[in-house]
């Protein structure tokens, strides 16, 4: 084998006399492939601790830990060199943080050229904690009990049988509820509202957050595993404010989804990031459409999903005005979805036809913009909003 030194001493004779040539490339390989056996060590020490806590399964790590290793110790080195240089020799300091510089430069595009091959990474809802325990545990014994471990055959088809039962433990697994459940993910300043359908079938109405885009894809992200979901069937922007759809295009990375709606002045402004946004549901391939007052959303037969606002030309006023309103109604009950709406808006919906809802999302995430008291005492035809739930 490439890199292990012959027993026999025969075998050792004959590699004496090859070509030196082939003896540096025998060499060459067999170190690599010393460093990808360690390498692939590590990676299956890391990945269960790296799926369950930030939900990432990268098969390229295994070439990424051969292939990265010169230029992390570059990247080291020159470090280094920047910390001993830094404070009494500036021009070699220069040089050494040049080098630091442009190696991270490296590592940082080759993993990111690497994450968007196929197969490269998945997005997975992670391992039990209790499989987690497990295995750590079993890597344990293996590091301190070498003795106690039985013949190599044994101990690999145990790892793999393990391994099976933790990646059945890691799929997603859906209550069959029969019932419409409505959950307000916790996002900070931002939106995220989930239906499940009685049939299985998931809406987020709203994916995004005030500040980083990422934390509201991580919150969703988490809520959505834990719930079992890798797939939305349809996700709802209320309207043009980013706390309302600047996580959208990290999901569609992390999950499938059947549908995005929007309404028709969605995109009327122009702005950079309603240009990520529409790029981004346009490279996932999911279908954006555009829906207005008198629509109906088809997603369970049992469930009546209608969209009060805005009409199909928009009103006079900013986004808030503009925003998507649900009237979600099951069996009896109903909710309704506002988004940030905001007059004129508010005024059409509260002067349409009266509509009695159990649940309502306050407007504007509940501000003094969203008029909350006036809310609460305004009627909508005969009927009153019933008290925020």
């Amino acid at each position: 084998m490439f890199g292990v030194r012959p027993s026999d001493p025969l075998d050792r004779l004959i590699a004496t006399t090859r070509p030196w040539p082939e003896r540096m490339v025998r060499r060459g390989v067999g170190h690599v492939f010393e460093l990808f056996v360690l390498g692939a060590l590590l990676w299956v020490a890391v990945t269960p601790l790296v799926m369950a806590r930030f939900h990432l399964f990268a098969p390229a790590a295994l070439v990424l830990n051969v292939l990265l290793l010169p230029v992390v110790v570059v990247a080291m080195l020159s470090g280094f060199g920047v910390l001993l240089f830094g404070w009494w020799l500036t021009p070699a300091a220069t040089v050494f943080a040049w080098a630091c510089n442009f190696s991270l430069n490296v590592l940082e595009s080759t993993v990111k050229w690497f994450a968007h091959l196929p197969g490269g990474r998945f997005w997975v809802a992670g391992p039990s904690p209790w499989w987690l325990a497990v295995f750590y545990l079993g890597v344990a014994a293996v590091v301190l009990l070498p003795q106690w471990l039985p013949p190599l055959r044994w101990r690999a088809a145990l790892l793999a049988g393990l391994c099976g039962v933790g990646l059945i433990g890691a799929l997603p697994a859906r209550a069959d509820h029969h019932t419409l459940r409505c959950e307000f993910i916790a996002v900070g300043h931002g939106g995220g509202e989930l239906l499940e359908l009685p049939d299985g079938k998931t809406l987020l109405f709203d994916a995004g957050r005030m500040g980083a885009p990422v934390g509201g894809a991580r919150s969703i992200s988490a809520f959505l595993w834990w719930r079992g979901i890798t797939h939305l069937d349809a996700v709802v922007l209320s309207h043009a404010d980013t706390d309302h759809y600047n996580s959208l295009p990290e999901l569609l990375q992390r999950f499938s989804v059947g549908v995005v709606y929007v309404s028709p002045v969605m995109f009327r402004e122009k702005s950079k990031a309603l240009h990520v946004l529409k790029d981004s549901i346009e490279e996932s391939g999911t279908p954006l459409k555009s829906i207005y007052a008198g629509d109906r959303l088809k997603l369970d037969d049992g469930v009546t999903i209608d969209v009060l606002h805005p009409p199909p030309g928009g009103v006079v006023g900013n986004d808030n005005a503009n925003c998507l309103t649900l009237a979600i109604e099951y069996s009896g009950r109903r909710i309704l979805f506002t988004g940030d709406l905001a007059p004129p808006g508010m005024d059409m919906v509260m002067n349409g036809e009266p509509f009695h809802c159990d649940v309502l999302q306050a407007p504007h995430h509940g501000s003094a913009y969203s008029e909350p008291e006036g809310t609460g005492k305004r009627t909508c035809g005969k009927n009153k909003f019933p008290p925020v739930v």
